[in-house]
């Protein structure tokens, strides 16, 4: 059993940045290959989530043994050109794009993913390992969500190198955002009101962006990783 924490970005990947168990990674490039054919971006809300924090708003009922825990998931919008369809949207089938309608048919002919949609989450993908694996499922769970934490909170490393920073909730905090934040307003950028509170928040994210853009780093997601952090100087 191979299980480690990784970060997944594909060329038609947008919005949250992907956490995904080295096992769900080769079912994202599928994923993607299918929006590439399809002319459409996945614009992800949802990937790994942390055990025993509440979904806010949550378009499904959470399972106990959701594939979300252990980074066998991703929600999603699709997006063509400018239109975003949501859960509302995707929920209705027979009213979706052709494009729309060939990618959703492409992940319910694969032998292993699933579309949500066909019970009842139309923004939900995954491989349905918790049902077709349940011991396999317990035995990452607690691997998965180790690592997670090890990347999300300040003191507790999975490795050697320094966590990612990103928008997650409840926000990340620590000195090591608050080194970034110092970097970013020594630079010329507006963290708003706050300024360097240590928060990994909304204003914070958009300031990586600009920075990001601005030195042409790649790819521009709001991420702070080992290039944006050499780029700061840090």
């Amino acid at each position: 059993m191979a299980t480690e924490l990784k970060t997944f970005t594909g060329s038609q990947f947008i919005g949250k940045p992907v956490l995904a168990d080295i096992e769900f990674i080769p079912h994202l490039e599928t994923i993607n290959d299918f929006a590439a054919t399809n002319g459409l971006k996945i614009f992800v809300t949802s990937s790994n989530r942390v055990l025993g924090i509440p979904v806010v708003n949550p378009n499904f009922p959470p399972s106990r043994m959701s594939n979300h825990f252990i980074g066998h998931a991703i929600d999603m919008n699709i997006q063509i050109g400018s239109t975003l369809y949501n859960s509302n949207a995707l929920g209705n089938f027979s009213s979706l794009p052709a494009a729309i309608k060939a990618f959703i048919t492409a992940i319910r002919n694969h032998p292993v993913l699933r579309w949500g949609g066909d019970f009842g989450d139309p923004v939900h993908i995954d491989d349905n390992l918790n049902n077709t694996n349940p011991s396999l499922w317990k035995q990452k769970l607690p691997i998965i969500q180790s690592e997670l934490t090890g990347l999300t909170q300040p003191g507790i490393r999975t490795g050697s190198g320094p966590r990612l920073l990103f928008l997650t909730t409840p926000l990340m905090e620590g000195d090591d955002i608050k080194a970034v934040q110092k970097k970013l307003i020594s630079k010329g950028f507006d963290l708003g009101k706050n300024g360097a509170d240590g928060l990994f928040g909304q204003a914070t994210v958009n300031a990586v962006l600009k920075f990001q853009d601005q030195e042409d780093l790649e790819p521009v997601d709001g991420i702070v990783g080992d290039k944006t952090r050499e780029a700061l100087g840090l």
